[in-house]
């Protein structure tokens, strides 16, 4: 299947959340960037999201096929929903057969967009060149088609640059190495002085080239 009716007018939605392992990004992404109407589709290698996501039942998928199903069901509606596929082995090849799914239930005049979390980038990333296959699609293209990605990794470096250049919201969390942070600094041209006060929790969000701080209260 081809997502379908190219809407160019909507706006970029992806995002990206950094940290390492701890920090808090994939709290980040349950409490800041889903809501409880939100139709969201959550690749899920780590079983970050079972039981409840924004007070809704998270469904999960075993096989693809069965995911892919449920979400071709959902995108039929105008109703919220939270399913994730839960792989018993990741690997580039099954990540990238996910996005692939996400990629046909784009839809650029539904009523909602299609939220994919992304976790795990890094693993499943096969370069930190040009992003290829169904992700880079989902980055490069997804936008009219009313997809939004939220990609979550430990390392800028690891990851392709097609990520943070082609996500319109950046949150920055709490990294381990002075290298990591200077790299971050380089591409986003958040100093490294204020990237090194971040605590676990702590976040700097970057829209386009304004900041602002925060820490994810429970």
């Amino acid at each position: 299947m081809e997502p379908v009716n190219n809407n160019n007018k909507l706006n970029n939605n992806h995002a990206y959340v950094v940290g390492m392992s701890g920090s808090g990004k994939s709290s980040l992404a349950k409490k800041l960037l889903i809501k409880p109407t939100d139709q969201v589709v959550i690749y899920d290698p780590k079983r970050e999201y079972d039981g409840r996501l924004q007070g809704r039942v998270v469904r999960v998928y075993k096989d693809l096929r069965s995911f892919a199903s449920a979400a071709i069901a959902g995108r039929k509606t105008r109703q919220g929903f939270k399913i994730a596929y839960q792989p018993k082995e990741m690997s580039a090849k099954d990540f990238d057969a996910f996005c692939k799914v996400v990629w046909s239930v784009g839809n650029g005049k539904h009523l909602k967009p299609v939220k994919a979390i992304l976790e795990e980038v890094a693993e499943n990333s096969t370069s930190p060149g040009k992003a290829t296959g169904y992700h880079g699609k989902l980055l490069r293209l997804g936008r009219s088609y009313n997809i939004h990605t939220i990609n979550l990794f430990q390392r800028g470096q690891e990851v392709s640059k097609t990520i943070i250049d082609n996500c319109e919201f950046g949150y920055l969390m709490k990294t381990k190495t002075p290298k990591s942070r200077k790299y971050l600094e380089d591409l986003t041209g958040i100093p490294v002085n204020e990237q090194s006060l971040l605590d676990n929790f702590d976040y700097i969000k970057q829209v386009g080239t304004d900041t602002e701080k925060g820490r994810i209260r429970w």
